[in-house]
Order: structure tokens, then sequence, then C-alpha cells
């Protein structure tokens, strides 16, 4: 897998940091700030691109599972890494986020 750019990197470092609650929209944001030219389909590459890596999993998570609050689904090309990391999580971890036991999920 190549290596991910240093202003990736820096974001998600920025993020796995982050003690708050902050929701993909902060992350979106962020990049933007960052990367003027990027939107929410490169912080989605950025986000799955992590995951691959298999680094800043507390970025990852929030991400995906604030989305998922925020929309009721998640994009198509997350919809891999979002069962990946649910299967992860704890069904008390599951309940605090509000969302159907592992398995459940359509």
């Amino acid at each position: 897998m190549p290596e991910l750019a240093l202003y990736k990197v820096k974001l998600l470092d920025e993020f796995e940091a982050r003690e708050d609650d902050w929701s993909f929209s902060h992350f979106e944001r962020r990049l933007t700030q960052v990367k003027p030219a990027a939107n929410y389909q490169d912080a989605k590459g950025i986000i799955k691109a992590a995951h691959l890596a298999n680094n800043w999993p507390k970025t990852v998570r929030r991400y995906l599972l604030s989305n998922y609050r925020f929309h009721g689904n998640v994009s198509s090309e997350l919809t891999e890494t979002f069962m990946q990391v649910l299967a992860g999580m704890t069904p008390l971890e599951l309940q605090a986020w509000r969302l159907p036991p592992a398995g459940y999920m359509g």
C-alpha cells in the first residue's frame, strides 16, 4: 500500500489525539482547511486508507460512527470498513452509539 501524504498523516494524527466529541463534519472541514481543494470524497478515501493501514483506529471509528449516526447509513465505498469496525465493538459500545447489535445492520 502506498504511503499516505504528509498532510493526511498530520490530519489523522491530529484527530487521533483529540478527546472531544468531534464528528465526521469536523474532520471534513479541517481537511478543507489543510488542503483547500479537498472535499468529503477525499475524506472518505483518507479514512479508508487509514483503516487499511491499521492505524488511527479512534479516528476511523469516530468518523464512521458519527457519519452513520447523522445519515443513517455509510456510503458504499465505506460499508466494508464500517462493518469491520462494528464487528470489533462490544455490545455496550454499540449501545452507547445507539447502534443495533452486530449482525443486524442492513
